[in-house]
């Protein structure tokens, strides 16, 4: 399974973890959520985060918010 990309505002990043973590325990799956460095990415606070994540397509339609943050 490839991960998948995510590009999340920083001052919503809490509450994707949250929402993460209530999936992975409902469904017993470790998202193995890493945080992704990119060495050219800027230090302003207020940038989208990149994670990546191993979830399916059962996260988005639990959490469909998450879904406009995918990144092709």
């Amino acid at each position: 399974m490839q991960p998948t990309r995510l590009r999340v505002p920083r001052d919503e990043a809490a509450d994707f973890a949250d929402d993460l973590t209530a999936w992975a325990s409902t469904n017993g799956i470790d998202p193995r959520l890493t945080l992704t460095s990119e060495p050219w990415m800027t230090t302003n606070a207020s940038s989208p985060a990149l994670y990546l994540v191993f979830v399916n397509e059962s996260f988005f339609e639990q959490f469909p918010q998450w879904r406009t943050y995918i990144e092709q």
